[in-house]
């Protein structure tokens, strides 16, 4: 008998990863077999948000480009070009995120302590019956209320909006406030989205999350993406097919 995922925490991570690839997520996040592969993704952006944390936990006098390429070259040496697709693919993200990097921190120069940066929090979210857990990569004070960047690894639309959803249920119940605007930057590409957020969005976004829920729960969802890009370095290759379901009986999602 094929039982629905008992649901303890969403995150952000979580919602990212299901929607790259369900037969992923349930293989790292439910089956914990998170030793078996490391996404250079999620790896880059730790590695960002240790360089992030660092930068503004330091005096500002201290704060500069070369200093920032210090951090950058002291948490990269973490990373093995193995992680990566080739020593071109690896090199080629080191280029990227340092420019990016480099480009939002400097535009920062001016702020003192920001909001929040790089911080995790959870909260219960009552319509959701559910506690969701995010991320926060950074947030400032604006003149009437605060703004809230996301760092990204790419720029797929659908990931943004779901994520976007899940940061205005998250900020209206864990700070009674939505944010004035939720930005994105990707890291690879320097590209930014942003989102003014107004009163009205709480509403979509609880609607957009009950859906996400109801999939999450369902382990007949937990299957192959059908993207290429996604299937050609995935080390999960010989044991997923496109029409491979999953059969388990109960399973339980945390943080």
């Amino acid at each position: 008998m094929q039982l629905k995922v008992q649901i303890k925490t969403i995150s952000n991570e979580h919602v990212e990863e299901f929607i790259r690839c369900p037969y992923k997520f349930y293989q790292r996040q439910l089956l914990l077999r998170k030793k078996q592969f490391v996404d250079w993704r999620v790896a880059v952006q730790l590695t960002a948000h240790q360089i992030i944390n660092t930068y503004y936990n330091a005096p500002k006098y201290k704060r500069s480009s070369f200093y920032i390429l210090q951090l950058i070259e002291h948490y990269w040496r973490s990373l093995k070009p193995t992680m990566f697709h080739s020593q071109i693919h690896y090199y080629d993200v080191l280029a990227k995120v340092s420019d990016y990097l480099l480009q939002f921190l400097s535009q920062q120069s001016e702020v003192e302590l920001p909001l929040f940066v790089c911080e995790k929090y959870g909260v219960y979210v009552p319509e959701l019956e559910s506690n969701i857990s995010l991320t926060i990569d950074f947030a400032q004070w604006t003149d009437s209320s605060y703004g809230v960047t996301k760092f990204i690894i790419d720029d797929q639309l659908d990931t943004q909006k779901m994520i976007k959803y899940f940061m205005v249920a998250f900020t209206k119940n864990a700070f009674q406030k939505l944010p004035e605007y939720i930005e994105f930057y990707s890291l690879l590409t320097g590209k930014r989205q942003h989102y003014k957020i107004e009163e009205s969005d709480y509403e979509e976004a609880i609607k957009q999350l009950h859906m996400m829920k109801s999939v999450l729960e369902e382990p007949k969802f937990f299957q192959k993406t059908n993207s290429l890009n996604e299937c050609k370095h995935c080390p999960l290759q010989s044991e997923c097919s496109l029409d491979n379901a999953v059969e388990t009986e109960r399973m339980t999602m945390f943080m």
